[in-house]
């Protein structure tokens, strides 16, 4: 009999990491998809896409625009961005908010860190402060 309670012991650990690992996989893709779009856009200058990606809670189109505009160097020759560390927190009200760490990597291969923090709505996540090597926006 105790080897069919430990047996059930096992199965509901497997279970319960399988779905952490589910979660952590599906909130990685989200904030990659996030901060993507949003240097696709600033390399474009595509201003109305990169408001897109951020909380209206945080930055006004006008904010956006001035930040691509006064850091455009921070996206030109952007190709892709790496994710080294995320976390993820619920806070007041069960808003979910995470913070990420990686690189933003240019051509030739330059990078410079990124450190973004982004916040769950309910039409995915969306960013609220980021930092691309020592030029930021609503994060110190």
């Amino acid at each position: 009999m105790d080897w069919v309670r430990i047996a059930l012991i096992l199965v509901v650990i497997v279970v319960v990491a399988v779905i952490f690992a589910w979660r952590m996989g599906r909130d990685r893709y989200g904030f990659e998809s996030a901060i993507t779009k949003f240097m696709e856009a600033g390399a474009a200058r595509n201003k109305g896409a990169a408001y897109d990606c951020w909380s209206p809670h945080s930055a006004t189109e006008e904010n956006i625009a001035e930040f691509i505009e006064s850091s455009y160097d921070v996206f030109a020759g952007y190709e892709r961005l790496t994710i080294s560390d995320q976390e993820i927190r619920s806070g007041v009200g069960g808003i979910n908010e995470g913070d990420v760490s990686g690189a933003i990597i240019y051509t030739g291969d330059q990078r410079l860190p990124l450190k973004a923090r982004l916040v769950k709505e309910k039409d995915g996540w969306k960013i609220i402060g980021i930092r691309i090597g020592s030029t930021a926006l609503f994060l110190t």
